[in-house]
Parts: C-alpha cells; sequence; structure tokens
C-alpha cells in the first residue's frame, strides 16, 4: 500500500496541498466513470432518502455541472470511497485516528474550446462548511482522465491555508476569476497559483482552508473528476451554526439527529468510517 512519509506531511501542512504517485488502479477508476455515466442516464441504484438537489447543481449554464452524493446512490461508489489507501491517507496528513465521510461530488466540466467559461471560482472549502467544529477537514481530488493543464485541473493559491481571513470565500460559482485575485490583493495577500495537472491514477489532497479553483476546459473532451470530502474524529455540527442559515449543509438533513436534536456527523449510514487507526491496529 502506498505510504505517506514525514516529508510529505510536512509539505501538506507548510503548503496546504500534496500530489500523489499513481496510486489507484485504472480498474477501480474504471467503475467510477461508468458510475458516472449511469448517474449523467438518470439512473442510480438507490435514490438520496431526502431528493434535495436537481440531477446537476453548479452553473450547468456555463458546462460546469456537478452531482452530490454519488456514493449514497451507487453501490460501485461507495466501494472506491471506503477502499485504501485514500482514508488511510487523509488521516495521516490531517493527523487524526479515524477519518469519515464528510461529503462526495463530481465535477463534470463540458467541453469549451477556446471561448470556455467552465472556470470554477477560487474558494475555500471551509466557506461551506461552517457547520462543522473542525478547522482540519481535507478533501481528495481524483481525476477520471489524464488532465492536462488545458482542461482545467485543481489550481491552488499555495499556503493560504495559514491565511486568516478566508472562511467567507464562497465563491465556486463566481467565474471572474481575476476579480476575485484583485479582492484578495486588496486584503494585501499575494496569491501564488499554481495549476497541478493530474494523470489517471493520481490523487491531490487539500486542506479545506486552502484556497483552490480552476481554470475552463479549452479541450474538446469532458473532464470528469471526483471529490472525497473527509471529516476528522475530533468534527461535529457546530451549536453556533443552529441559528445561521447560511452555515447550514445539506448532511444537516440527511444525517439523523443527537439526542440534543442537532445534525450527527457521525451518523454510519451518512458519514460512515472510513478508516480507523485502533481498527487497523486491533487486527
Amino acid at each position: 500500500m502506498p505510504q505517506i512519509d514525514s516529508e510529505d506531511v510536512a509539505f501538506f501542512r507548510t503548503h496546504g496541498w500534496w500530489v500523489s504517485d499513481l496510486i489507484l488502479a485504472e480498474e477501480s477508476l474504471d467503475d467510477l466513470t461508468y458510475a458516472a455515466q449511469r448517474y449523467a442516464a438518470g439512473e442510480c441504484d438507490r435514490p438520496l432518502v431526502h431528493p434535495l438537489l436537481p440531477q446537476w447543481s453548479g452553473a450547468p449554464e456555463r458546462g460546469v455541472r456537478q452531482a452530490d452524493y454519488l456514493s449514497l446512490q451507487f453501490d460501485s461508489v461507495m466501494e472506491f470511497v471506503r477502499s485504501p489507501p485514500l482514508p488511510q491517507m487523509a488521516s495521516t496528513l490531517c493527523d487524526t485516528g479515524e477519518v469519515r465521510l464528510f461529503h462526495d461530488q463530481l465535477i463534470w466540466k463540458d467541453p469549451g474550446g477556446p471561448e470556455a467559461r467552465t472556470s470554477v471560482g477560487w474558494h475555500t472549502d471551509r466557506a461551506y462548511w461552517k457547520s462543522c467544529t473542525s478547522d482540519q477537514m481535507l478533501t481528495a481530488w481524483i481525476p477520471l482522465q489524464d488532465t492536462t493543464a488545458e482542461m482545467g485541473p485543481l489550481a491552488v493559491w499555495d499556503a493560504s491555508h495559514l491565511w486568516p481571513d478566508t472562511d467567507n470565500l464562497h465563491t465556486f460559482d463566481e467565474p471572474d476569476l481575476t476579480r476575485l485575485e484583485e479582492q484578495a490583493r486588496a486584503r494585501h495577500h499575494k496569491p501564488k497559483i499554481l495549476v497541478l495537472p493530474l494523470l489517471r491514477g493520481q490523487v491531490s489532497f487539500h486542506h479545506c482552508q486552502l484556497v483552490h479553483g480552476s481554470y475552463p476546459n479549452r479541450t474538446n473532451r469532458p473532464r470528469l473528476a471526483f471529490a472525497i470530502h473527509y471529516q476528522d474524529d475530533k468534527n461535529r455540527h457546530s451549536a453556533r451554526s443552529a441559528s445561521d442559515r447560511a452555515t447550514v449543509h445539506l448532511n444537516d438533513i440527511l444525517c439523523r439527529t443527537c439526542p440534543d436534536g442537532t445534525p450527527d456527523y457521525r451518523d454510519p449510514e451518512i458519514c460512515p468510517v472510513l478508516y480507523s487507526r485502533s481498527d487497523k491496529a486491533s487486527k
């Protein structure tokens, strides 16, 4: 099984992102791609308990389509999400003894050519997770094809997870990347933008407070990526979010409730444990 060493962890903590070698099997990625195609055709193994969203959210009018919770709708996707080595890597990078699923998303960029408008705005995942107590959550970003710079892969603002004021970047759907960069500079930041082309089989991880987004897909092929959002063992629903509707997450509707009535982010049906050091040690 691929291992993450101390240098990899140090890099992640300094830069807020890290890219693996080729670690995912072609067969598992083929299964994930097939599930995405089935979803696009209107199929699923089971519907969500509460149908919360249209088939595609995001910005379909610009060719950026986003589908949530494929793991809860397709057996093969949940098998992929549960399988090693990704949850164990996530555990090492965020230094937690247990990793649970928080959410997953398919991001589909239509082919666009030179006039493509399929950018994803500079944002942080933490801005969408204000219902969470943890600021150590992270995401695995998995390309379903070789993803060149021209296809608009993940791009990051290096080390921006250390900045103090990124929790309000609720701007995934903002297509004007330059305007967001100018706003950051007005706050005396100096974004160092890195584009991360990846081969099929590689995975990138990024911290929940890292500013990231992507440029348009200017090729004649769709660009598909699958994002798995992980929560650490200390994460719970934040009491301060109860009175703020802007902080509500879809999990708040899907998850069972705790005795005090708050959403239970440990719900094994919605947020299953994907990796536990204690389970591994007992074997």
